[in-house]
């Protein structure tokens, strides 16, 4: 099957990745959701430790902020209408020109951020010595830009590479979230 017949066979639904303008994921998600689509947004409790500012307690936020997903059936949907949404920046696509159409997401990567939900925020684990350990172990005890490393945890496998120390402890690293790079601070284990 040619790549063009790929991209024009039937699909049904499946998930897709918008991005949305800074601090616009719930109006986007509103919008989305008044135009018919099945929008999902993960959300996550306020940090522990998360202090009262101005009399305002901190509120819920998005789990990836910027990143919302959208189910839909290309073939049946008028997903165009995405990209006009207020809030919306962009969809994560493949393809180029007239080709070009949103790229799907493993059904998976929702059904296990979903499966973590209690009471419709997703529960995180923070602190987890057991995840610090696997990180510590992974990690070499000098660090060259370019070096691979791994994270492993309750929530998350990634393959990182280093790029550079930023203080004592924290390191910026490079890793694929969604299909893109990203670049994160991430504290690094104490005695590494």
């Amino acid at each position: 099957m040619t790549a063009s017949a790929e991209q024009s066979a039937p699909q049904g639904k499946r998930w897709y990745v918008v991005v949305t303008h800074v601090n616009q994921e719930r109006m986007a998600q509103y919008q989305l959701k008044q135009q018919g689509f099945e929008v999902y947004l993960p959300m996550v409790p306020p940090p522990p430790g998360a202090r009262v500012r101005n009399g305002i307690a901190p509120a819920n936020r998005p789990m990836i902020p910027r990143y919302l997903f959208v189910s839909i059936d290309l073939d049946q949907e008028r997903w165009r209408a995405l990209f006009s949404t207020m809030g919306v920046t962009e969809v994560i696509m493949r393809g180029t020109g007239e080709a070009a159409r949103p790229n799907p997401i493993p059904s998976k990567f929702i059904e296990e951020i979903q499966s973590r939900e209690v009471n419709g925020l997703v529960v995180l684990k923070h602190g987890d010595r057991q995840a610090e350990a696997a990180l510590a172990a992974s990690l070499p005890s000098k660090y060259r830009r370019g070096d691979k490393l791994r994270y492993t945890g309750p929530t998350a496998d990634y393959e990182m590479i280093f790029e550079e120390m930023v203080d004592g402890n924290r390191a910026a690293v490079l890793f694929k979230l969604l299909g893109r790079d990203s670049r994160q601070i991430i504290p690094l284990p104490s005695g590494t």
